[in-house]
């Protein structure tokens, strides 16, 4: 093995490293943010939606969506969706591409 091998070999490595620091999800899985029962509530941004941790105890009846906090009533675990049962007032199945799952909710009373 030549000089040139060697580095090319040790540039190959560098890249392999770089790619594991970058994609950690590729490198190894991580847990939901969220569990069941636990409060969320929607967050708005200009192009997509993503959720942020609640007060339970703050729940108000409302029929406001951005005011609405919600309760996770299952995790399932793919981003197909196919919440089997969404249940009680304004349920939603949302699917958290950055978590890899799909987190059934219902609003918290």
């Amino acid at each position: 093995m030549g000089l040139r091998s060697i580095a090319r070999l040790g540039r190959g490595v560098w890249f392999m490293l770089a790619f594991l620091l970058v994609v950690p999800g590729v490198a190894c899985s991580q847990k939901p943010s969220f569990e069941e029962g636990d409060c969320v509530r929607i967050q708005e941004r200009l192009v997509d939606q993503d959720l942020e941790k609640a007060d339970c105890g703050s729940a108000v009846g409302t029929f406001d969506p951005t005011e609405r906090i919600y309760r996770v009533n299952e995790i399932i675990d793919n981003t197909d969706g196919g919440c089997p049962e969404l249940q009680g007032f304004f349920p939603v199945e949302f699917i958290h591409e950055p978590d890899g799952v799909t987190y059934c909710l219902v609003q918290q009373d």
